[in-house]
């Protein structure tokens, strides 16, 4: 079992024990209340030669339980000091029986309830409860109004009158066993009765029991070991208690007194001592599974601590916006070992802060939430990670916070970029490609027509580029192309595309021109940038490009538009090349 179960069963049944003897308590005191009303003898008294519970005594231990029942809960101020009224009303009623003892004088409380029953009670002052009981409650009262205030003082006074308060029930009970009522100097008429001495040591437990967090009840609970305390208080109360219950057997039974004591006390230490074996047992039982249990947790942390130290990821329990705990990995992947305590969006990048989740979105799948964003390092630099965060469950079985791993896919971003690179970019000269720039021309020509601007098509192919390839090689062809390419860059505006569509071919889309006029101007501008000397580490080469020139027209195709311009390149190298030829 595991220890804080045996802390939760343990409290459980203090709380639970303190609630019975309420119980108890509130069931004696209407019993007696009904005796009284009714005349029944046997309600008010255990035994015809035993001293009755008087009215007095069973009203200000019911009083007294209903203060302890309102306190033993976290109730509001208002019931609190209800509770204190009710315990300083006990005290004070308390107080004045022990003055009319102390002086000889009567008050008129005697007889005050059921004047008719306790009149015919053979004593000084019928209805009164004894000195014995009075002198309980007054202790008993105090404590109970103490019991929600935790200053030092309060709690060394109350823990004081509750053990004071248990002496003297105590003694009249094991009395009450043995029939040693001359001991106390009680009669049949006068003393404390057996039933009002139960029910004050249940008071007593209840009020102990009823403050869980307070000593001795916290030492108690706080203790590995409380569990086997209890037991053994247990049973040194009991010993006493099953002799004289034995005692009282064996004389019902006839045997002879002078027997009678080593027969009890033999049967008291059988019963005892099988109480003792079976609880033992028990207890050694729980040490075993506890020795189990702890060298299996210990198993356990020595194999999550060998995990979190060589963990690939980075694992972190987050609870609410702050990180808890994170494992070792953590001071490794990213250099920083200030996570502990710290806000965990301190550590995203400022771009990425406002997309992470952490699986606050889940929708209570078993499966984890994956997210990537980017983790500041302590360098200053960042790492991108992916986040696979999902709700961590506590031993409890409730929900507290959130555990992530963190892997570190730097290698994997940057291949994913440049397979998209790849999928939409040119490699050598860093233009898109045609697929990249025919997406776009499509795109352009669905808005194309809202606004007045125009949408310019240029098609350029390099001059005698084959002579050059066959001349110089490919690797001086590809530094041409490279050059032009930059070039064309250099001469266009911004949100323009310039794109290569085949081996010497190069589209470009200049999109919201006024007019082909603006379109010439552009091509141009390219034309004369290109044919100027390109430099190589085998010498120079001069390059010139023909260029084809076009508007596209509002719902053709993208298809209709490049063949048009396709066109109007040709007809520049049939006129010379190194020009520009409108369409």
């Amino acid at each position: 079992m595991a220890e804080a179960e045996l802390d939760a069963q343990l409290e459980t049944l203090v709380r639970r024990a303190g609630r019975t003897a309420l119980a108890v308590v509130f069931l004696v005191s209407a019993a007696d209340w009904i005796g009284w009303a009714t005349g029944t003898v046997r309600l008010t008294r255990v035994f015809p030669s035993w001293p009755q519970v008087t009215p007095w005594a069973a009203l200000l231990m019911a009083t007294l339980g209903m203060a302890i029942l309102v306190q033993s809960r976290r109730g509001t101020r208002a019931q609190v000091w209800v509770a204190r009224g009710l315990a300083a009303a006990c005290v004070a009623v308390a107080t004045l029986f022990i003055a009319e003892y102390a002086t000889g004088l009567a008050f008129g409380l005697d007889g005050l309830w059921f004047p008719g029953g306790v009149a015919a009670m053979q004593r000084p002052w019928p209805g009164r409860p004894s000195i014995q009981t009075a002198v309980t409650v007054l202790l008993l009262g105090i404590a109970v109004a103490l019991m929600r205030l935790d200053h030092r003082a309060a709690r060394s006074i109350r823990t004081v009158c509750l053990v004071s308060a248990a002496l003297i029930p105590f003694l009249v009970t094991v009395v009450y066993t043995f029939q040693a009522l001359s001991l106390t100097e009680m009669t049949s008429v006068t003393g404390m009765g057996i039933a009002t001495a139960v029910s004050l040591l249940l008071l007593i437990a209840a009020t102990f029991a009823g403050r869980a967090d307070a000593n001795p009840v916290a030492w108690l609970l706080a203790r590995p070991d409380g569990l086997g305390l209890v037991r053994m208080a247990a049973l040194f109360v009991a010993l006493p208690l099953v002799v004289g219950l034995s005692r009282l057997a064996f004389l019902a039974v006839g045997v002879e007194e002078g027997a009678v004591w080593a027969l009890s006390i033999s049967a008291g230490a059988v019963v005892i001592g099988v109480a003792v074996f079976y609880l033992s047992q028990r207890e050694q039982r729980l040490l075993i599974d506890r020795a189990l249990l702890i060298r299996e947790r210990q198993d356990a942390e020595a194999r999550y601590r060998i995990l979190a130290e060589n963990a690939v990821d980075a694992v972190i329990h987050v609870r609410g916006a702050r990180v808890v705990w994170a494992s070792p990995s953590v001071r490794t992947t990213f250099g920083d070992s200030s996570w502990i305590g710290s806000e965990f969006r301190r550590h995203i990048h400022a771009d990425d802060v406002g997309s992470v989740g952490m699986g606050r979105h889940r929708t209570g799948t078993a499966e984890p939430a994956v997210e990537r964003f980017r983790i500041i390092c302590a360098d200053g630099g960042f790492r991108w990670v992916d986040c696979r965060s999902k709700p961590y469950v506590g031993i409890d079985g409730n929900s507290d916070g959130v555990i992530a791993a963190l892997r570190v896919v730097d290698d994997q971003v940057e291949f994913e970029r440049r397979l998209e690179r790849l999928a939409r970019f040119d490699e050598l000269t860093g233009l898109v490609n045609r697929a990249e720039a025919i997406a776009r021309l499509e795109s352009a020509l669905t808005t194309l027509g809202g606004d007045g601007r125009c949408l310019g098509v240029l098609f350029c192919d390099v001059d005698g580029f084959k002579r050059i390839n066959d001349e110089w090689g490919h690797a001086v062809g590809d530094i041409v192309l490279a050059s032009l390419a930059t070039r064309i860059r250099e001469c266009v505006r911004p949100g323009d595309t310039v794109g290569r569509t085949g081996g010497d071919e190069i589209l470009v889309l200049l999109p919201a021109v006024r007019d082909l006029d603006a379109v010439i101007e552009i091509a141009e501008s390219i034309r004369h940038r290109a044919a100027e000397p390109i430099f190589h580490p085998g010498g120079m080469i001069h390059a010139s490009l023909s260029i084809g020139a076009t508007l596209a027209v509002p719902g053709e195709s993208a298809t209709t538009a490049t063949a048009r311009a396709d066109e109007a390149m040709y007809r520049a190298k049939e006129t010379g090349r190194n020009t520009v030829v409108q369409v």
